[in-house]
């Protein structure tokens, strides 16, 4: 089943950008083109895991894996909510409230 990392992306994009470097200057502090960087974060390159826990690291991340249960505890920690936990608590669209309606 094919997994969207579109939001993992932009976390790191994030992460870049509360560091103050530029894609240049993580390129350079990781020995890729700014243009790897660039296709990166726009979703134009599929990124391989190594590629990923790469350009975390050199934005001082560590990849985890954490049991599904306790996802919801690690946000409270972090004051991060995954995108697992904000489909728990978002609100229903329109035409949701209208199917239950109905």
């Amino acid at each position: 089943m094919p997994y969207n990392i579109q939001h993992l992306i932009a976390r790191l994009t994030e992460q870049r950008n509360r560091e103050g470097l530029s894609q240049s200057d993580l390129g350079k502090k990781l020995g890729l083109p700014q243009s790897f960087i660039s296709a990166v974060e726009s979703g134009r390159r599929d990124l391989r895991l190594s590629n990923f826990v790469e350009l975390a690291r050199g934005l001082g991340l560590e990849v985890v894996l954490i049991p599904v249960g306790m996802v919801q505890a690690v946000d409270v920690i972090t004051g991060v909510q995954s995108p697992r936990v904000q489909a728990l608590y978002a609100e229903p669209r329109e035409e949701e409230e209208d199917a239950e309606i109905d």
